[in-house]
């Protein structure tokens, strides 16, 4: 091209400031045929604090582009081997450079001419002899769309990020948790307060291992914890296959509650099941055993967070909890003692009757034996 560009009359270009900040200089590619065109645009934008390179030719201007890709390029139209609208369209096909604007630059002035760039994927039309206030604005709005473009890019990728890292907290933490305790945290955020207490009929469910604090003095914390995992994980299988769910692990306990008593004994015989197979195959290879008593109490229960602002937990509490954790305390080994309201909800499975004088009880209680494996020695 031959025709240059002209400066507007009135105040010097240099008294506007037309340059994105906060941030680093922004670059501009300006690709021209004509070396004046190229030295005067290159002036002016230095002038107003951009980075400025400059390329003759569309090829250069390709291969400029996508090495480093600029923050706007100011593209002429009538240039030898590959015209404007040709480059603008390889850029914009190319990924690292589909984003960057294009301004073009020309003395076609034409609707149709205007009207092809856009449809090469131009952002902007400045129709020569150019105003070099006009070009100034133009670029300067472009910048700033880029910028905060990308910045809306980086700030989706980084909240993507972010989802992603929730979802696998929220999974990590569930596997912490009962549904009804997650429940209850999810309301409480809803609601930004504790829910109220929740009150229930429920058989409550308590495991224990006979003997653990004398394991726990013979044998190392590090392969004791590792058969414990074991132990723990056959115990939570038989809960959830009957429709059960874990409340908390209480060191080598367990608490679990059902809603139906029919499920809560039908677990309690699955887990002395396992324990028993479990025992076994710990014993030929000559790892600890988990000697294990069950107890089961059926009745109003009242699922309550407790604790205080820095420090809440999800936990059951009533009677027949205790009943459940002092039942267990009576049981024999291999076996499940369960409270008359629990035999009776579950149909009356076949059961020994027993009177036990439970801890911290006045009175005697009449509870159902239910035994499911051999019964062992004391350990």
């Amino acid at each position: 091209m031959t025709e240059s560009g002209r400066r507007d009359p009135g105040a010097p270009v240099s008294s506007r400031r037309w340059s994105v900040r906060p941030g680093p200089p922004a670059e501009i590619l300006i690709v021209d045929d004509n070396s004046a065109n190229l030295s005067l645009l290159s002036a002016l934008l230095v002038q107003h604090e951009y980075e400025v390179r400059a390329a003759l030719t569309g090829a250069m201007a390709l291969r400029s582009a996508i090495a480093e890709p600029p923050d706007v390029v100011l593209l002429d139209v009538n240039m030898p081997e590959m015209d404007g609208y040709e480059v603008c369209r390889r850029l914009k096909a190319e990924p690292r450079t589909s984003g960057v604007p294009i301004i073009f630059l020309s003395a076609l002035g034409e609707l149709e001419d205007k009207v092809t760039a856009f449809e090469a994927g131009a952002v902007d039309y400045i129709t020569k002899p150019f105003h070099l206030q006009e070009v100034l604005a133009r670029v300067g709005t472009q910048v700033l769309l880029h910028r905060q473009r990308r910045e809306l890019e980086r700030q989706r990728r980084e909240l993507a990020e972010r989802y992603v890292e929730i979802q696998e907290l929220h999974a990590a933490l569930r596997g912490y948790l009962s549904d009804r305790a997650w429940e209850s945290i999810t309301s409480s955020v809803a609601s930004a307060s504790a829910p109220p207490p929740a009150r229930e009929v429920l058989t409550i469910l308590v495991s224990d291992v006979a003997g653990f604090v004398r394991l726990s003095e013979q044998v190392s914390p590090g392969p004791l914890l590792a058969d414990l995992s074991l132990y723990m994980s056959t115990l939570t299988q038989a809960v959830y296959g009957h429709r059960g769910q874990v409340d908390k692990y209480l060191g080598d306990g367990m608490l679990a509650f059902f809603k139906g008593a029919g499920d809560a004994v039908r677990a309690a015989s699955e887990i002395q099941r396992l324990v028993g197979t479990f025992n076994a195959e710990q014993r030929g290879r000559g790892r600890s055993e988990f000697p294990t008593r069950l107890g089961l109490a059926t009745g109003l229960v009242l699922l309550a967070s407790i604790g205080s602002s820095g420090r809440r937990e999800f936990t059951l509490i009533g009677d027949r909890v205790n009943v459940a954790a002092r039942l267990q305390a009576e049981a024999p080994i291999g076996g499940a003692l369960m409270d008359a309201r629990t035999h009776t909800a579950a149909g009356h499975p076949e059961a020994t009757p027993v009177v036990v004088q439970l801890r911290g009880k006045q009175d005697p209680e009449t509870a159902f034996l239910l035994r499911l494996e051999p019964e062992l020695d004391e350990p």
